[in-house]
């Protein structure tokens, strides 16, 4: 009976002690999910404080700073204020926007056209108020030039000076004068030889050692010598060096109609003289020679001065001589003269003063020479001009005038002489075996170092000549008024100095110098109604800029946004701007779909997996490489709510938790101790029960 209840103990306490096993397994699989639990609820905290969205801060079109969600759009987006970013993909491709990709397409390459599609256009008003630009003296259409054709030779300027027709026509200008200049040198020698050739009487001939030439008069009166002189240069002989003959030579002319103007009228500047001066009671010779020149005069606010061969001369207002000043001896050639000079105390007008005054030499015993004032007046009687000439009275001075006289004809002849027309008859005599000797002309001889003969530099003239003539004018057409092509004309009219009156009413002379002046070309142009050249155009426009520029000034462009029609912003930072784009765009480029585009989830995956990089635009406008990490402009931005609810939540969480978890340390607690009991209780029992059985086996054994 004994044995039996232990043995019902012992199996409760079995089952007891499995029970506390389960029980404890099952608070420990308990405890194993609140740390699960824990872990979960941990980690939607740190999600929480790790779930930030990236930020953008830029600037709007008016300078306010905004704060945005980072997008492709917000990237990019222009303000004259923005650092401008772009983002380029793995082959190198700048990403655009589709619209962008559209305008970039349609400008087909072209910087301005792309520009104008974001409505820029780099412009200026200063045509707009140039206005058409006329000149009547142009042939069309240079005559009449609308203010946009202007505009337009403007932009285009820097074509015209890289020209091939700028080149081709500067070049052959080049080739053209020196090859003038050459021949020139070449024949100037020649001529004067020619000039001073000893014709008929009077004579003209060159002094071997001063190279002076002088001429062999043979009167012995003044008046008879400045007939001579006259008749020597414009009279009918049949001199080399009168100038009827050198205006019409040979077909052609040495000397064009304007030279010859300018030598009679210096030739008409002397006079002759007769007739007593008054001057303190003398009596002066009644003959003479009188050559007048117009005096230096300058006007202040109460008196005239004049100025006569050194002496200062003041008149007062009623007319009176009250100063002169001035050395009263001058010394000239190294001969000294000494002024006889009238009082100047106010009693005598200018006329008189002027009239009695005189001169000679301090070392020469011959007559003084004296001076007769005249006066020039206009077409309304008004005086324009005082003259104040010398007088000449003896053979000796007048000859010894007129010997300078015809040295400076000759020096002046030589200066502006058709030096073409001169050597072609040269050579054209030469060939025809003409005697050249009597003129000491060897037209075979070397000219200079060179060991070129004159005919030598005729020719790269005339090369030279043809090849600037057709950068000019047309060789095709028919100029009506001479039967012969535009460059054929020139040509006759350059052997011919052809003149004509100008705008400004001078008369010109066509020389190869003119014809190097493009406004004197165009009016020689319009007069002759000759046709330039294709060529000749893109000269002209290039001309006409530089001239527009000299008398205007140089315009000032701007660039102007259509878009802003209040023009807040900033047009040329937007040109910048647009114009960096286009540059980079030029080395490759994609459009972005629109949705990307507007996505700031996609644009923080693309950076942040590497599947796109950025790029902004530096100082010098070069496109650089930029971490996007180490952008300033870009932010990251944690939801403050999102992130108070979640450590609510963890807070709630880990409180339960703990909570739990304390109970079921306590359960486990309460299970170790009664696992504990029990454990000592089976161990007693089952040693209880070892005994008995141990006694019962004594028993049987013994009985």
């Amino acid at each position: 009976m004994g044995m039996a209840a232990s043995q019902a103990r012992l199996l409760t306490i079995t089952a007891r002690l499995a029970d506390n096993e389960l029980r404890s397994q099952t608070i420990n699989n308990a405890k194993m999910r609140l740390s699960t639990q824990s872990s979960q609820v941990s980690e939607n905290y740190i999600n929480a404080l790790n779930d930030a969205t990236m930020k953008f801060s830029n600037y709007d079109a008016s300078g306010n700073e905004q704060v945005q969600n980072l997008t492709y759009n917000a990237l990019t987006a222009y303000s004259s204020y923005n650092t401008q970013y772009g983002l380029v993909n793995s082959s190198g491709q700048i990403l655009v926007s589709e619209a962008e990709a559209d305008l970039f397409q349609k400008s087909n390459g072209n910087l301005n056209a792309y520009l104008k599609s974001h409505g820029l256009e780099y412009t200026t008003t200063y045509f707009d108020e140039l206005g058409d630009l006329t000149n009547d003296a142009y042939p069309a259409p240079f005559n009449n030039i609308a203010a946009d054709d202007m505009k337009i030779y403007y932009e285009e300027y820097n074509s015209y000076e890289n020209s091939i027709e700028v080149e081709n026509y500067e070049n052959n200008y080049s080739t053209y004068m020196n090859a003038h200049e050459k021949l020139a040198n070449a024949a100037k020698d020649t001529l004067k030889s020619y000039l001073t050739y000893s014709g008929n009487s009077p004579k003209l001939s060159i002094d071997a050692t001063t190279k002076e030439a002088s001429l062999q008069m043979n009167s012995s009166t003044p008046q008879s010598l400045l007939t001579e002189l006259k008749n020597a240069f414009m009279g009918t002989n049949n001199n080399t060096y009168n100038i009827n003959n050198l205006k019409n030579f040979n077909g052609s002319s040495i000397i064009s109609d304007t030279m010859y103007d300018e030598i009679v009228n210096e030739l008409n500047s002397y006079s002759n003289w007769s007739g007593i001066l008054p001057g303190s009671g003398d009596v002066y010779p009644s003959t003479g020679i009188i050559y007048n020149s117009k005096s230096d005069l300058e006007v202040s606010s109460d008196s005239l001065t004049y100025t006569v061969d050194g002496l200062t001369i003041t008149v007062n207002e009623e007319g009176k001589v009250t100063g002169i000043t001035g050395a009263e001896t001058v010394t000239e050639d190294g001969t000294t003269y000494t002024y006889t000079v009238p009082a100047a105390d106010g009693t005598l007008t200018f006329e008189q003063f002027i009239n009695g005054l005189s001169y000679k030499a301090t070392n020469d015993d011959s007559s003084a020479r004296y001076f007769q004032y005249s006066v020039s007046k206009d077409s309304s009687g008004a005086i324009d001009g005082v003259n104040v000439g010398a007088i000449l009275t003896t053979a000796e001075d007048v000859k010894e005038e007129f010997n300078n006289f015809a040295d400076d004809i000759i020096n002046f002849i030589q200066t502006g002489a058709n030096y073409e027309v001169f050597a072609d008859w040269v050579i054209d005599q030469a060939s025809i075996g003409a005697d050249l000797s009597k003129y000491g002309i060897n037209p075979n001889a070397e000219v200079g170092t060179t060991g070129d003969t004159l005919q030598d530099y005729l020719d790269e003239y005339m090369d030279a000549k043809d090849s600037f003539l057709e950068n000019i004018v047309s060789k095709n057409d028919v100029v009506l008024s001479t039967g012969l092509s535009s460059k054929d004309t020139v040509d006759e009219d350059l052997r011919s100095s052809y003149t004509f009156t100008n705008d400004l009413g001078e008369t010109v002379v066509v020389t190869a110098e003119n014809l190097t002046d493009i406004d004197f070309v165009l009016q020689y142009i319009k007069e002759r109604g000759l046709t330039q050249s294709d060529s000749f155009n893109t000269v002209i426009k290039e001309y006409l800029v530089d001239q527009m520029i000299e008398v205007y000034g140089e315009p000032k462009y701007a660039w102007v946004d259509e878009n802003d029609t209040s023009n807040t912003g900033n047009a040329d930072a937007k040109a910048q701007w647009y114009t960096n784009l286009f540059n980079r765009m030029m080395k490759g480029y994609k459009a972005l779909e629109n949705g990307l585009a507007s996505s700031s989830e996609w644009i923080e995956y693309a950076l942040e997996s590497g599947i796109v990089s950025m790029e902004q635009v530096d100082k010098s406008y070069k496109w650089d490489s930029l971490d996007y990490k180490t952008c300033t402009k870009i932010t990251e931005e944690t939801d403050d709510a999102a992130v108070t609810k979640a450590e609510a939540e963890y807070n709630r969480a880990m409180n339960d938790i703990e909570s739990k978890d304390n109970i079921y340390d306590l359960e486990l607690k309460n299970i170790d101790t009664e696992h504990s009991s029990l454990q000592t209780e089976y161990e007693s029992i089952k040693s209880v029960i070892s005994k008995n059985i141990e006694r019962t086996f004594k028993f049987n054994q013994s009985a």
